[in-house]
């Protein structure tokens, strides 16, 4: 009988497995890092076997830290990146690094998409803007710009399907919710739309069947096991896309809950019953991994990414601290060096848009950069500007989520890399002018990818029971209002600054330089 159930979350920037108890509760854990490569501005791939690796080492290092038996382990399921492609060959070995979620380099080919399919029909159709970040400009880019490489391909898959094969998997599939940011599927049947790849010259039969979450797809096989310490036979499963592991693992699978995660990205899921009208096409709806439903979502990429840029820039001090501590280098940013910062900041202000703005905007050319700098201005305020400048981009998601959905959510959850840190999720509920929720387990995307594959493995009935047995709740964190007045004025002026630059054509101008001499 299983006493324990693991979930696996491959990252852009890391892999992390944690193995729980039937109840929830954390057991042992482990990570590896890796690398993305930039060939060009704007770009962004990665070697896939990079993940297989750390996906090996991570398990065997969780295994023997947890000290249990791995035939005492019940399932496995995967949390992988969404929009994240690259194709294979008949033996499913990749013939080309992966071309990551945040690539940017199909800017000629979404304008072809928006002149030839409309944004109106594109969004009614997929349930998505028009952007150069989803991954259907990029198949339409490779399309044109590689065609060997599409008639050499087997299949174009996606993360989670291909680390599955390697764990012994056999079927091919994909799923709804780990298709969320490629921009293909018709968002009605949460199917691939034939009008869509027909328009691209894209054939199905390049494409695995699209197929529910939370199932069955195979056991450990022999070779997985002596590669990864798990036990040859063990249920293998079907988790999900990045965020909607994270949106089950932070127990919002009912309409009126929503969930914000930081990582590399920052993502709000909300569940909903339905697609809701969005005429100005400020969120994304997809596949939830609840089987059969849908989610509300709005992206801002950099979030997280942010942060780390400024670790290893500026944080040589903080990352010293940490090694001799033992502590996480981003607490010793976020809770010792920010948290000395005024509310605020005195005016200077972060963007945090080093990979595009998202949601709701989505423009595609934003950079990042700082207003509002003066002699002032000390370290830990720039620190802390870079934690409120995600925040208030955040908030941009959180308006335009509420104004679809047309009334506020029942309950903001926390999860991810945000909510460990008291400071920033004080920031985040003074931002917003909402409480804000704890959960016992921060790391949400493992907890959901456990989940769907203790369910796909018929240890719980089903998800609702999954949830109710490994998603606690831990209390909220509730807004200084004061703070938050402030904070909007700050945040008026952060939203408007970026909306003058767009509208005067700067990004556009600076992508244009960027292109004609580094590109």
């Amino acid at each position: 009988m299983a006493r324990y159930i693991a979930g696996i979350d491959a990252g852009t920037t890391g892999l992390k497995i944690m193995i729980f108890t039937l109840e929830g509760k954390p057991i042992s854990h482990a990570y590896r890092e890796y690398p993305c490569t930039f060939p060009h501005v704007g770009w962004v791939e990665q070697d896939p076997w990079q993940l297989w690796q750390a996906l090996c080492e991570t398990t065997r290092e969780a295994i023997a830290k947890g000290g249990m038996d791995p035939r005492e382990i019940g399932s496995v399921a995967i949390s992988s990146q969404r929009g994240t492609f690259f194709a294979i060959d008949r033996d499913w070995n990749p013939i080309h690094d992966s071309i990551v979620w945040s690539d940017g380099r199909a800017t000629k080919e979404i304008q072809w998409i928006a002149d030839t399919l409309g944004a109106e029909k594109y969004h009614r159709i997929s349930g998505a803007a028009v952007t150069a970040l989803w991954s259907y400009a990029k198949y339409k880019w490779v399309r044109d710009n590689q065609p060997e490489l599409y008639d050499k391909a087997y299949l174009f898959v996606n993360g989670q399907e291909w680390l599955l094969h390697q764990l012994g998997s056999t079927e091919v599939f994909t799923d709804p919710s780990s298709l969320a940011l490629n921009g293909m599927m018709d968002v009605a049947t949460l199917d691939w739309s034939d009008e869509l790849l027909s328009a691209i010259r894209v054939s199905r039969d390049k494409l695995p069947p699209i197929k529910e979450p939370a199932r069955q797809v195979g056991v450990i096989s022999r070779k997985a096991a002596e590669l990864t310490g798990f036990a040859e036979g063990m249920p293998i499963c079907v988790g999900g896309g990045d965020q909607q592991c994270a949106a089950v693992g932070a127990g919002v699978i009912r309409e009126g809950l929503a969930e914000i995660t930081i990582g590399t990205a920052a993502v709000m899921v909300a569940a909903v019953d339905q697609v809701y009208p969005d005429p100005q096409h400020e969120v994304l709806f997809s596949g939830h991994a609840n089987p059969g439903k849908w989610d509300m979502e709005g992206l801002a990429y950099s979030s997280g990414a942010s942060l780390k840029w400024w670790r290893d820039t500026y944080g040589d001090a903080e990352c010293a601290v940490a090694r001799a501590t033992g502590k996480d280098p981003y607490e010793i940013i976020a809770d010792m060096e920010a948290a000395r910062a005024p509310v605020g900041c005195k005016g200077y202000m972060f963007f945090p848009f080093m990979a595009s703005q998202v949601s709701p905007y989505y423009c595609d050319t934003a950079r990042g950069g700082s207003l509002g700098l003066t002699g002032g201005h000390d370290r830990a305020i720039m620190a802390r500007a870079v934690l409120e400048g995600v925040a208030y981009e955040l908030r941009m998601i959180v308006d335009a989520m509420q104004h679809v959905l047309g009334r506020p959510f029942d309950t903001i959850r926390l999860s991810g890399g945000g909510a460990k840190s008291p400071t920033w999720r004080q920031i985040q509920s003074d931002i917003y002018g909402c409480p804000v929720e704890m959960l016992e387990t921060a790391d949400c995307g493992l907890v959901g990818a456990a989940a769907l594959g203790a369910t796909g493995a018929g240890i719980y009935a089903d998800l609702s029971e999954a949830v109710d047995n490994l998603v606690h709740p831990l209390g909220f964190i509730e807004p200084d209002m004061k703070n938050h007045r402030i904070y909007t004025d700050c945040y008026e002026i952060f939203r408007d600054a970026f909306l003058a630059w767009r509208d005067a054509g700067i990004y556009d101008r600076l992508n244009a330089v960027c292109n004609k001499y580094w590109g």
